[in-house]
């Protein structure tokens, strides 16, 4: 049998397309132009002939040639047309060949599978499996039994964009794009009251409230709307102050255009200060009791392509992504004299990222800093101790099948709590990809495709197994023990992330999930989907904002739901 090059570059640039490796097609198309194969008069029978899943018959039918060979009598040449044209070897399918055969070697898959097998099995056809398939069938032996239940909503709320949960009691608060922001607080599972936040919409602008952030003690809630507006509110529901990162000088008589919004606000650990970040990059600091203005940082070297994120890395110490995709970490110098002004100096830079730094993550703990980048998906772990050296995750230098590593933006980073370990850190990224880490070592502790590998999934779920689901929305609940998702079918699942090393490296528990019934008029809508995922303080409840359909709080507890979802 005999391909050429560009044969063989075309059927494997047909098979990553088939496998959703859209990334790596393109690639080997730029260096190969593969795909001019197709443009050849020449070659359009074959191309009629090659079906999905070319590539992975004709290596089959590689192996079942080379074992036949020993048997043929005659020397006979097999072109790319033939092989694709002939069903099968009927010469191998005969008595004969199933008895000279039946001591030949066996693929590991199948010791696997079927364990030792004898001279008498009836089926010995060597069997070809991607690499994914090998790693869920050889976990799948030895896959733990859990139980997984479906959630039914506690609560139903109005469509919303943005959600958070008050610190210490059953209290929350979700945006709406009408320009209010509600407060609920819950008893018994229902809503018991209600307080209405209102932004004013201006002139011909919808003032959309992206941002609820309750502080971390709970006396203060803070609402985000058009114009890069701060609004600050105390827990029933009263006005406390208005703020603006836009300067009175920039303020233009036209007020049609929305110049600005928050993008992200982030607490000091204790609440004294808080950070906002709006989408022109502009940095603010504002003082976490009376939501004034402390200083805005205006030489970040950020330019349009830029996105800034930020992380605290203490009560009075914060670090900011720069343009040269560093981490420049901050104090807050207290003033010198009574009555003086709080000041801020960069005292350090962290290099090592070669592209845009998207998230940012201490460990409260042991202080390591972990950041990852969207365009190359590398991860790095730093060292308070090093200015410099930092560990590199997300990579497989030696090409182990069991390790899954992120091609696909990161949306989440979250250090665990463990009794045996203090640096572990869970990544999650859109395709779906979750790894769990050893920070200290670099070694990977967990790797799976949680929505492609059936061992995840009871078999009463295991119609939710998918192939290509994107994930949106992740967030960690406070005890540490799940993970909760929202992806492009706008499911909430709710993950089992404790581990340990006796247990199957890539399986990862779906105990519970929820599917909104949607309508087909739903289905069909580009503007339906889910927004933003919270949990409660007590890790039981998990609040969903959904936008064009209703938004929901599904509850993990063991107790059951009775009666219709309070509206």
């Amino acid at each position: 049998m005999s391909l050429t090059s560009k044969e063989l570059n075309y059927l494997i640039w047909r098979y990553l397309q088939e496998s959703g490796y859209d990334l790596s097609a393109y690639a080997l198309n730029q260096q190969s132009q593969c795909s001019e194969y197709e443009d050849n008069s020449t070659t359009q029978e074959i191309i009629s002939k090659i079906k999905p899943g070319c590539l992975v018959n004709l290596v089959q039918r590689g192996i079942l040639f080379t074992v036949a060979e020993m048997e043929a009598t005659g020397d006979s040449e097999l072109s790319l047309l033939g092989a694709l044209m002939q069903d099968e070897l009927t010469n191998f399918n005969d008595e004969n060949s199933k008895n000279n055969n039946s001591k030949r070697f066996m693929l590991k898959s199948e010791i696997t599978l079927n364990g030792n097998k004898n001279d008498n099995d009836e089926n010995n056809d060597v069997t070809m499996k991607d690499v994914d398939e090998l790693d869920n069938v050889s976990s799948s032996s030895t896959s733990l039994e859990f139980k997984a239940k479906s959630l039914i909503p506690q609560i139903s709320f109005p469509s919303s964009l943005t959600c958070d949960w008050h610190p210490t009691s059953e209290v929350f608060a979700y945006g709406k794009d009408d320009g209010n922001a509600i407060i609920n607080a819950i008893q018994d599972g229902k809503i018991i009251e209600t307080r209405t936040l209102t932004h004013p919409n201006l002139l011909n602008v919808k003032n959309q409230i992206n941002i609820v952030s309750w502080s971390p003690q709970g006396n203060l809630i803070i609402t985000a709307g058009a114009n890069s507006e701060l609004r600050a509110w105390s827990p029933d529901g009263k006005l406390k102050n208005i703020a603006n990162t836009i300067t009175d000088e920039s303020i233009e008589l036209d007020n049609n255009k929305i110049k600005s919004i928050i993008a992200s606000l982030t607490w000091s650990p204790n609440g004294k200060y808080l950070l906002s970040i709006d989408s022109k990059n502009q940095v603010s600091l504002w003082d976490g009791t009376t939501i004034s203005l402390i200083k805005q940082i205006k030489n970040l070297e950020i330019n349009d392509d830029s996105v800034v994120c930020s992380c605290w890395l203490g009560e009075d110490k914060f670090a900011l992504t720069t343009n040269t995709n560093g981490i420049k970490i901050y104090d807050i110098i207290p003033p010198s004299h009574f009555g003086g002004q709080l000041d801020i100096q960069p005292i350090g830079m962290l290099n090592g990222h070669e592209h845009n730094i998207t998230i940012m993550k201490l460990n409260p703990v042991t202080k390591l800093l972990a950041s990852c980048s969207d365009f190359d998906y590398s991860i790095k772990v730093w060292s308070s101790s090093s200015s410099q050296e930092c560990l590199d995750l997300n990579i497989n230098p030696d090409k182990k099948y069991d390790l899954k590593v992120h091609a696909a933006p990161i949306i989440g980073l979250y250090w665990l709590s463990h009794p045996a370990e203090s640096n572990i850190l869970l990544s999650i990224s859109m395709e779906g990809t979750l790894n769990i880490w050893d920070a200290t070592t670099a070694e990977n502790l967990k790797s799976s495709d949680i929505f492609g590998n059936e061992a995840n999934f009871t078999e009463d779920m295991k119609s939710n197994v998918a192939k290509n689901v994107l994930v949106f929305n992740a967030s960690l609940s406070p005890n540490g023990k799940y993970l909760a998702l929202g992806d492009d079918y706008c499911r909430v699942s709710i993950w089992d992330i404790s581990f340990d090393k006796r247990e199957p490296k890539d399986q990862v528990k779906c105990v519970a999930i929820h599917k909104p019934e949607l309508s087909e008029e739903d289905q069909q809508k580009v503007t339906v989907g889910i927004c933003d995922l919270k949990w409660d303080h007590n890790s039981a409840l998990v609040a969903a904002s959904f936008n064009g359909i209703q938004s929901v709080i599904v509850s993990l507890s063991e107790e059951k739901e009775n009666g219709e979802p309070t509206k």
